[in-house]
């Protein structure tokens, strides 16, 4: 089996433009436990059926920041199974009295 780590180095804070770094608390919290769980739940089943049957799918989140990461690592994981190009990443939105979709 094959694995690959990944190390992000922080930018030098003196080449960093004053600003350009979110604040911490500009970036939302996200339950890392829960978003493990919806992955396994949503997007495994989905690159499964992706892979077997060769058809594009559509996985439905509801939260922007969860669909984000989530086409992050589809598009990570397309680059050595190309069918999970196959897969959408759709936000569910919130409306007062209805409930929507809207793709990214």
């Amino acid at each position: 089996m094959h694995l690959t780590a990944v190390a992000a180095d922080a930018v030098p804070s003196d080449i960093a433009e004053p600003g350009c770094a979110p604040a911490a608390r500009d970036v939302p919290a996200i339950d890392l436990v829960a978003l493990t769980v919806l992955a396994v739940n949503r997007l495994a089943p989905a690159t499964l059926r992706s892979a077997t049957y060769g058809k594009a799918l559509k996985v439905v989140v509801s939260d922007e920041l969860v669909g984000a990461i989530f086409r992050a690592a589809l598009e990570q994981m397309g680059l050595h199974r190309s069918t999970d190009r196959l897969i959408e990443i759709v936000v569910k939105e919130e409306r007062s009295g209805s409930e929507g979709t809207r793709s990214a």
